[in-house]
C-alpha cells in the first residue's frame, strides 16, 4: 500500500492481517532508496502478547502422607510475555518457592514447597497462569488433594 503525503515525499505502509502465532519473531524489512543510489534498510521484528496455551502440574503425587513435605510443579507453556504462575487453596494464594522461564520465553515452571494436614483432604490445589497483558490471559489446571 503506497500513500503520498506530500509531493515531493513518499511513504508505504505493510498491513499483517489475521496475526497468529506463526508471526512471532518474524521480521519484516523496508527498503527505500534516492536518485543518489543510497539505500536505507530497517527491520522490525514481531513481538506478539499471547495468553498462555496449556497449564500442568506435571509431578502431582495422590495420594498424600499428612505432614510431610512435598515439592510440586507447575508448567505453563505459550505465554507472551512469560506467565505468572500462582498456587491456591481453599481460597488463599500460597507462596510459591520458585519460578523458572526456558531460554526461549515459551515455558515457566513453578514450585510450590507444601505440607498438607488431615484438615486439606478434599481441598483443591489450583496452579493458575496469568498474563495480564491480554484479554482472557488466565488459565488453570487443578488436582483433588487425597491426604491420609
Amino acid at each position: 500500500m503506497i500513500d503520498y503525503a506530500h509531493e515531493s515525499t513518499l511513504s508505504s505502509r505493510l498491513v499483517v492481517r489475521n496475526l497468529s502465532r506463526a508471526h512471532q519473531h518474524n521480521v519484516y524489512s523496508c527498503q527505500a532508496s534516492n536518485f543518489y543510489r543510497r539505500n536505507v534498510t530497517t527491520n522490525v521484528t514481531i513481538e506478539l502478547r499471547l495468553r498462555p496455551l496449556t497449564v500442568e502440574i506435571v509431578n502431582g503425587s495422590s495420594p498424600l502422607s499428612a505432614d510431610r513435605r512435598y515439592i510440586v510443579q507447575c508448567q505453563s507453556l505459550g505465554s507472551r510475555p512469560p506467565a505468572k504462575i500462582t498456587w491456591w487453596m481453599g481460597g488463599v494464594q500460597l507462596t510459591a518457592t520458585n519460578q523458572t522461564t526456558s531460554e526461549d520465553g515459551n515455558s515457566t515452571l513453578a514450585s510450590l514447597s507444601f505440607t498438607p494436614t488431615r484438615e486439606d483432604h478434599g481441598k483443591t490445589l489450583i496452579c493458575r497462569a496469568t498474563n495480564e497483558l491480554v484479554k482472557r490471559g488466565t488459565k488453570e489446571t487443578s488436582m483433588k488433594l487425597n491426604v491420609f
